[in-house]
């Protein structure tokens, strides 16, 4: 009896042919066909997409958030104490010196206007060494 040896051999079995080892072909693309590779590329430039999404919205929520007061000026020694005037003491003021849009203006966004709750139209009296100031508080100068 002859014994014969396994010799690999070439052959060219042209574009639509299967390969003579799948088992190869498997092993060397990991395992996944080409369809689905494709697929796996489009899942994770989705996740990409939806990741810079959410770093946006992140960035817009950071936006609102240096909005909002990181410190208490009223902290600080060099500011005065500001306090909202009542409606009494508005009406008499107004009586005295005429409308109240005539006053110095200050913003709604002003630190120290969100941290005592004023909102528009309302006035604000500043205690200072030389006496009483006051701020009409608007959104707009």
């Amino acid at each position: 009896m002859v014994e014969s040896e396994d010799v690999p051999v070439d052959i060219d079995l042209g574009e639509g042919a299967e390969s003579p080892n799948p088992t190869k072909e498997a092993k060397s693309s990991g395992g996944k066909s080409s369809g689905k590779s494709s697929s796996k590329a489009k899942r994770t430039t989705k996740a990409k997409k939806e990741k810079k999404t959410q770093k946006r919205s992140k960035a817009t929520k950071t936006k609102k958030a240096k909005k909002a007061i990181k410190y208490d000026p009223t902290e600080n020694f060099m500011v005065p104490k500001h306090e909202i005037v009542g409606e009494d003491e508005k009406r008499e003021l107004e009586r005295m010196y005429g409308s109240l849009e005539m006053f110095p203006k200050i913003l709604v966004t002003d630190p120290i206007v969100i941290r005592l709750g004023a909102k528009e139209g309302d006035l604000i009296r500043i205690h200072r060494e030389e006496g009483f100031y006051y701020r009409y508080v608007v959104s707009r100068s």
